[in-house]
């Protein structure tokens, strides 16, 4: 049996996830345009998922890391509650080797892997503020792509971003439906040795 004592425990996960009561980090958002993940195949898993390991840091807390399915896609979601009451969903992805022999055992025994009224954020604990426009971009195959004119809380020490519920179905959405608005000029410095 896994300790939650000081971890988001399951049924709570699951209620502020059907909720829609969460933030996503920027993490997912390059899951997204990877289209590895999109935000309902998460929702499916948390909400057949079950916790496979807590994972403990002596500043951040507790979270929790969730094996769940979406049909027959293992994915493993990584939570947390903010301590203002938000369920912050950090990463979220599919578990492969090198790391994962199975969807629930690790290769190596005892290794680690990887909004709105938001108020402190998980990784370093810096202060929240919303921003009214966010962007998010994000390097694949030797092209940069872009996400534009996102409300996000931006941390203001660490400059994680955090994105609702709400928008991360819209973004994941138009990515899907490949709804491109364009392309800009890029400005690109080579250091040179």
């Amino acid at each position: 049996m896994i300790s939650t004592d000081d971890a988001p425990g399951i049924e709570w996960i699951k209620e502020k996830t059907k909720a829609a009561d969460y933030h996503i980090s920027e993490h997912i958002i390059r899951d997204f345009l990877t289209k590895k993940v999109t935000i309902r195949e998460i929702e499916d898993a948390i909400a057949n998922g079950r916790i496979i390991e807590i994972h403990r840091h002596p500043e951040k807390g507790a979270c929790a890391l969730l094996l769940g399915y979406a049909g027959e896609k293992p994915i493993h979601v990584m939570c947390a509650d903010d301590q203002d009451g938000w369920l912050l969903i950090l990463f979220a992805y599919v578990p492969a080797r090198p790391m994962w022999k199975d969807p629930v055992n690790r290769v190596k025994e005892g290794g680690k892997g990887m909004g709105e009224n938001l108020n402190k954020c998980f990784f370093c604990g810096g202060k929240i503020k919303q921003v009214k426009v966010g962007n998010f971009d994000y390097r694949l195959e030797g092209n940069l792509y872009v996400v534009k004119n996102i409300p996000a809380g931006l941390c203001m020490q660490c400059g994680e971003k955090y994105i609702t519920a709400k928008a991360s179905k819209k973004i994941n959405r138009l990515i899907e439906e490949d709804r491109f608005g364009g392309t800009e000029e890029v400005f690109v410095l080579k250091y040179e040795q």
